[in-house]
C-alpha cells in the first residue's frame, strides 16, 4: 500500500514558486509570524477535505479557511501564476517495496462554469510510465483527453470526480483507478488541530461514540480520554513524566447518565480533586495534542497529524517533554507522520538533543525554515540534521538572529553597569 511521503505546490498563496514538503515521521515548520507556516501545514487538512466523501471541490478549503472563502482566495497573487486562477498540487507516494509514484494536478477556476476543476493530471507511476489527462476547453471541460507514454492511442473520457477523487467506474483508465485507490487511503487518516484548542465541559458525558479523529478545535478530546483506555494510558503517561509530575485521573460524577471529570493531581501530597480545567492553560491546551498523538499512533504509518503550535502556553520544561514525546512516537517501527508548526526554540532543541543522544534517527526528521521576502513572497528552506543534531547545509542564520541580538544587548548593558564587578 502506498503512503503519502511528500506534497508540492505551485502558485499557492504566498508561495508563487514551487513549494516542496517532505513528510517524515516528524516534520517541523519553523519561522516568524505571517511567514506562511500555517498555509503550508493547512495543505494537509485541505487535502483531507478534498478526498472526503462529501468533498465539494478538488481543493476544498471551506472548513480550513472559514465561511465566505473560495478557491479564488488560494492562487498566488505574484509571480508567474498571478491572475491565472489556478494552482498546481503534487502528491508523492512510496510503498514498503521502495516503489515511488507522483500524482500531479492543475486545479483551475473556470469563470464561465463558476466551477473549480482538475484542469490537468499527470501520473509518474511506479512502473516508469507516465499517464496524462487534460480537460478540454469550456464548455467541454468535463471531457478529458488522456494519453500514456506506452504507445497506446489517445482517447477522450468523461470521469466523474468527488473532490479530488475519481468516482468508481469500470470504464476508468487504469491510471485513474489507481489514483482513486491511493487517495482513498487518506480518508479518515489526516488529523488537524488548530493553534487555539477549545475547553471541554467540566462534566464529560460518555456518549458511547468512538473517535478516530478529533474536531479541529479538540473539543471532543476529553470524551476520548474518558472512553478509550488506551488513549487514557498514553495521555496519563505524559502528564506523569518527571518534568510534569502530575497524575491524570477519571472521577465518576453520575448525574442521570454516566459522566466523568478529568482530574490532574500532584503525584504525591495531600492535594486532591483538582479538575484539569483548573490547572492552567498550558495543561489544558496540550490535552487535545496528546489525544491526537495517541490516536495517530494507533493508526500506525497511515496516520497523519498536523498540529499548530502544540507548545501553546507551556513552560520550557513541558515543551521539552512534548518534544521528547514527539520523538518517541517518530522513532517507532510503525510511526505515523507528525507535522508541527511551531515558534518554540525549546521544542526544536529538544528534537536536536534526541538526535544527538541517539533516540531519534536523522532520516526520521525534517525541518523547514519558512520566511517571507520583502516582496511578500514566502520561501521554505529544507534543513536536514546529522546524527549529532547539527543542521546539514546550515540552518538559516536569520532563524535565531533575535535570540542572539537580545543576548548581546543584555550583556552590553550588564558590562556597562558593572554587573560583573
Amino acid at each position: 500500500m502506498f503512503k503519502l511521503t511528500g506534497l508540492s505546490t505551485g502558485g499557492y498563496r504566498a508561495f508563487p514558486d514551487r513549494l516542496d514538503l517532505e513528510l517524515r515521521p516528524l516534520t517541523l515548520l519553523y519561522g516568524r509570524n505571517n511567514a506562511g507556516k500555517s498555509a503550508v501545514l493547512r495543505l494537509l487538512p485541505i487535502l483531507a477535505d478534498s478526498v472526503a466523501d462529501g468533498a465539494t471541490s478538488p481543493f476544498d478549503i471551506g472548513r480550513v479557511a472559514g465561511a465566505g472563502a473560495s478557491f479564488l482566495d488560494v492562487p498566488a497573487r505574484a509571480g508567474k501564476a498571478a491572475g491565472l486562477k489556478q494552482m498546481a498540487l503534487a502528491l508523492d507516494w512510496s510503498d514498503d517495496d521502495g516503489q515511488r509514484c507522483r500524482d500531479g494536478f492543475v486545479i483551475k477556476y473556470i469563470d464561465e462554469a463558476n466551477q473549480t476543476i482538475i484542469a490537468g493530471y499527470k501520473c509518474s507511476g511506479p512502473d516508469g510510465l507516465t499517464f496524462r489527462a487534460a480537460a478540454e476547453p469550456w464548455p467541454e471541460h468535463e471531457n478529458y483527453r488522456v494519453s500514456a507514454d506506452n504507445g497506446s492511442d489517445e482517447q477522450v473520457v468523461q470521469p466523474r470526480f468527488a473532490g479530488l477523487v475519481p468516482a468508481a467506474d469500470p470504464a476508468l483508465p487504469p491510471a485513474l483507478a489507481a489514483l482513486r485507490g491511493r487517495l482513498l487511503t487518506l480518508r479518515g487518516q489526516i488529523q488537524w488541530l488548530r493553534s487555539v484548542r477549545s475547553r471541554w465541559s467540566r462534566l464529560v458525558t460518555r456518549t458511547g461514540r468512538r473517535f478516530g479523529l478529533l474536531d479541529a478545535d479538540g473539543a471532543n478530546a476529553a470524551e476520548v480520554v474518558v472512553t478509550d483506555p488506551a488513549v487514557f494510558d498514553d495521555v496519563a503517561a505524559w502528564y506523569a513524566r518527571p518534568e510534569i509530575g502530575r497524575r491524570l485521573e477519571r472521577a465518576e460524577a453520575t448525574v442521570g447518565q454516566p459522566m466523568h471529570r478529568l482530574l490532574l493531581n500532584p503525584s504525591s501530597g495531600p492535594l486532591r480533586d483538582i479538575d484539569l480545567l483548573d490547572t492552567g492553560e498550558g495543561m489544558i491546551q496540550v490535552l487535545p495534542v496528546l489525544v491526537a498523538c495517541a490516536l495517530a499512533r494507533a493508526r500506525g504509518s497511515a496516520g497523519i497529524l498536523a498540529v499548530e503550535e502544540p507548545e501553546s502556553h507551556l513552560h520550557a520544561n513541558a515543551q521539552q517533554a512534548l518534544a521528547n514525546h514527539f520523538c518517541e512516537i517518530a522513532s517507532g517501527a510503525d510511526a505515523p507522520t507528525i507535522v508541527v508548526e511551531t515558534h518554540s526554540r525549546v521544542l526544536m532543541l529538544g528534537v536536536q538533543l534526541a538526535l544527538a543522544e541517539g533516540r531519534l534517527a536523522p532520516e526520521r526528521v525534517r525541518a523547514y525554515w519558512i520566511d517571507q521576502e520583502p516582496t511578500g513572497e514566502s520561501i521554505a528552506t529544507l534543513v536536514k540534521f546529522d546524527r549529532h543534531g547539527r543542521p546539514l547545509g546550515g540552518w538559516p542564520q536569520a532563524a535565531f538572529d533575535e535570540d542572539q541580538a537580545l543576548a548581546r544587548r543584555l550583556l552590553d548593558q550588564q558590562l556597562q553597569g558593572g554587573a560583573f564587578g
